[in-house]
């Protein structure tokens, strides 16, 4: 068994530690490319991330960036600041802020190539999205310019639709905390209009694999049928936290009907949406009809199902 399949084996399993200690023996025991070293990087701050360990991920990042601004060509700085996982654990023990400075750092040296499009855009993606769950909104509105920059650098780039669906998600969030209703109510509009006009057999069923982590996976396409109703169930739960009922409602029902199954946070976003529009008995209703998660399950996301009388 080669390195790639142990580390999968890792990783479908959960097995975090399993997957930290055979990645160290891996870079102890052979001598590695630089895109190995990377990518043995990556998934050792993944690992502590998946287990909520800050202090030993910040060492591995902290030694990741060092070796990065060293080893790594310019074109790939990015890679470091390329997950959201990653950066709000490192909220945990209070060292995001360094998250932030290695933003930065890649935005100033990393050029603008066609070939690193994809690791840049996910950094932005995982910034501001890390900056919404922290409710730290004023500070969203420069991520929010470079993604747009970057959208706008290639209209027929493959993963334009992915990426301007994440866009638009992330800008509502920044325009409802700073209360412009006017611009949340255009964007909302605007957005719901060209969602209805994606052409589902334009769109390829799967994406390539990669070795998660990897340079190649960072980069990879994301312009699957899957990947495009992972994006538009993300953005029918933000419509939700918005207060968007109706505009979530309906796009969570597209994309049932799509094919897409919903996870708990998902679903309970969902209900909540429905009760909103619809009410308690509607809620009944739908959970009567889909029976995978129990009430209590959908309100450890979502509290407020809490209130619907006769659920619990």
């Amino acid at each position: 068994m080669n390195i790639a399949q142990a580390f999968q084996e890792t990783v479908v399993q959960g097995d975090h530690r399993s997957m930290i200690e055979l990645l160290k023996n891996y870079e102890q025991s052979t001598k590695l490319s630089v895109n190995e070293r990377g990518w043995v990087f990556w998934n050792v701050s993944d690992g502590y991330a998946l287990l909520r360990e800050p202090e030993p991920l910040y060492a591995n990042h902290r030694t990741f960036f060092e070796w990065g601004k060293e080893n790594l060509a310019p074109e790939q700085l990015h890679w470091i600041v390329s997950d959201s996982t990653q950066a709000l654990s490192l909220s945990l023990g209070n060292y995001f802020d360094y998250w932030m400075d290695w933003y930065r750092y890649a935005c100033n040296h990393a050029p603008k190539l066609d070939t690193n499009r994809g690791v840049r855009f996910e950094s932005h993606r995982a910034l501001g999205g890390s900056l919404w769950v922290l409710e730290r909104y004023s500070e969203m509105d420069s991520v929010l310019e470079n993604m747009n920059q970057l959208i706008q650098e290639d209209e027929t780039w493959s993963n334009i639709l992915f990426a301007r669906i994440t866009y638009n998600k992330q800008r509502l969030t920044y325009l409802y905390h700073a209360g412009d209703v006017v611009r949340v109510e255009a964007l909302v509009n605007e957005t719901m209009d060209w969602i209805d006009e994606i052409n589902d057999g334009a769109l390829p069923i799967s994406r390539r694999d990669e070795v998660v982590g990897s340079w190649q996976d960072i980069n990879v396409s994301r312009n699957s049928e899957r990947d495009i109703n992972i994006a538009l169930n993300n953005l029918a739960c933000i419509l939700s936290d918005i207060k968007r009922y109706e505009e979530s409602m309906k796009l969570f029902m597209q994309i049932q009907e799509r094919g897409h199954h919903m996870n708990a946070y998902g679903f309970s976003k969902w209900i909540y949406s429905i009760w909103k529009t619809r009410g308690a008995a509607a809620v009944k209703a739908a959970l009567a009809a889909n029976t995978s998660y129990e009430i209590a399950d959908l309100v450890k996301h979502t509290p407020d199902l809490s209130e619907i009388k006769g659920l619990a």
